[in-house]
């Protein structure tokens, strides 16, 4: 089935921080889960190469742009908890300096130095972000995917606090 929000032609170049691209075939941005994994499906039925994209920090794509499906992941959110040890919940979509700021903002330490990176929390574990003494893989501990070949979600488990 065709994805509700899904777009033809639409130009890369306004979600990409270094402004370049043509248009994708078909562009679609998702807020859920369940939304991407449809998505997926749709582009797999239908054959098509997938580029996910999140904040779209050092991503070119050619002037020609790109023959398939472009999804987009905005998947929102954040939760802070006050806890013993403090946590942070996020969706993939949220930006990444805005998260960092949250957890200044109440005093938290251990990941102050990731601040001006940017991107989006999804693509924050994929790439180790550090900077300064700081990584990512210090203080994260859990990561929930989706799968692209099953489109079921699963819980990785990943640094120590």
């Amino acid at each position: 089935m065709r994805p509700a929000r899904l777009r033809e032609s639409v130009p890369l170049a306004p979600y990409t921080t270094l402004g370049l691209g043509g248009p994708a075939r078909y562009f679609v941005e998702c807020n859920s889960a369940d939304a991407a994994a449809a998505a997926l499906a749709w582009a797999r039925e239908q054959r098509l190469p997938v580029y996910i994209l999140g904040g779209g920090s050092n991503v070119v794509f050619p002037d020609a742009g790109f023959p398939g499906l472009v999804l987009r992941v905005t998947i929102g959110g954040s939760e802070f908890r006050d806890t013993p040890v403090p946590e942070v919940h996020a969706g993939a979509g949220v930006e990444w300096d805005a998260l960092v700021s949250g957890t200044v903002e109440r005093g938290w330490t251990g990941i102050e130095s990731l601040s001006g990176i940017p991107g989006s929390v999804g693509g924050t574990p994929i790439q180790n972000v550090g900077a300064y003494g700081q990584e990512i893989a210090d203080t994260l501990v859990s990561v929930t995917c989706l799968d692209r070949v099953t489109l079921e979600g699963a819980r990785c488990c990943g640094a120590s606090v």
